[in-house]
């Protein structure tokens, strides 16, 4: 697809737009623990959600976010993208039948669970484990379950990474520090719990439940991970994108904005576009190709051409995404 067709996108317009998924769980399903004098109780096991796509462009915005999400224990945040939010129950599926896809995010967490011997002060818990990970850098941490309760340093940080990346080069690169680090973070629909414990006949240990640490240094720079084309995958988005995206092509169609002289090759990449996301169940294919037909009939052209080219697009886009092209 051309780089083009993209840039009347809120996502172009935003270069440091990202999503934050926000789960729900449904039937009242409780994401913390119960603490009582006598012991505590673990985790609900939840197994269906209510998904949110929030949108956020700063370490600032996510920081907002989990601090409304401390006394909310029936939420936690995943790095993965909800593929589509409107629906009111849904499982963290990431294969086959997936309610959950990844897209790249600038956005990362970190659990901490168990490291060293905490000194009773979250503040300087949380810059021994920057010392220790060499990340001087702008990040707040919250306190886990386990903090001031269990041996170690038992803290969630949040950081903003300088370019997108994915879970996996996130794995990859804090492999090194894997004994600070608990690296089963680093997957698209792993939760990361934010709300703090419920403590029942006992008080909560934790006096500071944010830290904020401040640093020249605004961002980490875990690095991409490069690939020749055919080690690529395609870039997946959610039912809301294909939406908006649909609408901006036929916006264009309308306005006259394409070039007569490469309305053509236009139609075929809109159309490819098209193909990946009706392959990945985001457009109707129907309803698709009879809107984008009926909106490039203002081009008075050949318009037998014009449905050939819509079609011959959407086959090559739905290919693309099953990697036979």
């Amino acid at each position: 697809m051309a780089p083009a067709i993209y840039d009347d996108s809120e996502e172009k317009a935003s270069p440091n737009y990202n999503t934050v998924c926000v789960a729900l769980a449904r039937n009242g399903k409780r994401l913390c623990k119960i603490v009582s004098p006598g012991g505590e109780i673990p985790f609900d096991n939840a197994y269906y959600y209510k998904f949110f796509n929030e949108q956020i462009e700063s370490l600032q915005d996510l920081f907002q976010l989990v601090q409304y999400l401390l006394h909310r224990p029936q939420c936690c945040l995943i790095r993965g993208v909800a593929k589509d939010d409107s629906v009111q129950r849904q499982r963290r599926l990431f294969q086959g039948d997936s309610t959950i896809i990844e897209q790249e995010q600038n956005w990362f967490a970190l659990d901490i669970d168990g490291f060293s011997e905490s000194t009773g002060d979250l503040k300087i818990d949380h810059h021994r484990v920057l010392l220790a990970l060499n990340m001087n850098v702008e990040s707040f941490a919250i306190p886990s379950a386990g903090y001031l309760r269990k041996p170690g340093i038992h803290i969630r940080i949040f950081m903003w990474n300088l370019s997108k990346v994915t879970c996996s080069e996130l794995k990859k690169y804090f492999t090194r520090y894997k004994d600070v680090v608990d690296l089963a973070l680093f997957h698209p629909i792993q939760p990361i719990y934010t709300a703090r414990p419920l403590f029942n006949g006992c008080c909560d240990p934790c006096n500071k439940l944010w830290s904020w640490h401040i640093s020249d240094n605004q961002f980490v720079n875990v690095p991409k991970i490069y690939t020749d084309r055919s080690g690529r995958h395609e870039e997946l988005y959610t039912r809301k994108q294909a939406d908006r995206f649909l609408k901006t092509f036929l916006r264009k169609v309308f306005q006259d904005s394409v070039a007569s002289g490469h309305r053509h090759s236009w139609l075929f990449g809109v159309s490819v576009a098209l193909g990946k996301w009706i392959e990945q169940d985001l457009l109707d294919e129907e309803e698709t190709v009879e809107l984008l037909y009926l909106a490039t009939a203002t081009w008075k052209g050949d318009r037998k051409k014009d449905m050939q080219t819509i079609l011959d697009g959407i086959k090559r886009g739905k290919l693309a995404m099953e990697g036979v092209v």
